[in-house]
């Protein structure tokens, strides 16, 4: 059974489940940063490998892709 995580802290959202390492056996975590002031909201994806050790790439995105995400993602919701 898998089992979805999501907690918000302050400024960050943390996303993560279990399962979603069907496809290399290995965790991801999504965690995004967001300021008000800060033009670009921050997204970091977190890997943790077979070692235990986490690889970590980071994206940012403008209010305008932000904008294109939420009707993208309205789109798939309806």
């Amino acid at each position: 059974m898998e089992k979805h995580e999501i907690d918000r802290q302050a400024n960050w959202l943390h996303i993560k489940y279990d399962g979603e390492d069907r496809d290399d056996e290995c965790v991801n975590e999504l965690s995004i940063y967001q300021n008000k002031d800060d033009a670009e909201l921050q997204m970091l994806v977190s890997n943790v490998d077979f070692n235990n050790i986490s690889h970590d790439n980071t994206f940012a995105l403008t209010k305008d892709d932000a904008r294109l995400l939420v009707k993208y993602l309205q789109d798939w919701l309806n």
